[in-house]
């Protein structure tokens, strides 16, 4: 006789090794996974910040992006990429190391998205603009 509220539960069967296996390599698949979104990603570039930020600053300001805040004094670049109506928008933080030997590292500390390569994208693409802006000097 069930009592309203009590639910009979079935006796839990045993788990065979494969299945630990299994399970133990899903959860490594996923704090990899999750480990990757925290990761973020810096170049170095041999000019310096001075010279960096306002390239980046303009790229930032054409398609596919929208800046969303300029902190000049800072350094430090908030933009978004896509749209709302396709795939959704993704949110980029960009900030602007100086370094004593007068490079500039950028660290890129948006989330991962496999579309953005884990913010390779924004870095690839300031690369090329600082290497067309030295060409064309």
């Amino acid at each position: 006789m069930q009592h309203a509220g009590i639910v009979k539960h079935r006796p839990v069967e045993s788990i065979d090794g494969a299945n630990v296996k299994t399970a133990s390599a899903v959860v490594v698949f996923l704090l990899a996974a999750i480990g990757a979104q925290a990761k973020p990603k810096a170049r170095q570039f041999s000019a310096s910040c001075d010279k960096v930020f306002p390239v980046a600053e303009k790229m930032a300001s054409q398609d596919p992006y929208r800046i969303v805040i300029d902190g000049k004094k800072d350094m430090i670049l908030a933009i978004q990429t896509g749209t709302s109506w396709l795939s959704g928008t993704g949110d980029i933080q960009v900030k602007f190391t100086p370094a004593n030997d007068g490079t500039c590292t950028v660290t890129d500390f948006a989330p991962y998205s496999g579309i953005r390569r884990n913010g390779t994208v924004f870095l690839n693409r300031l690369e090329k603009q600082l290497a067309k802006s030295n060409s064309a000097k």
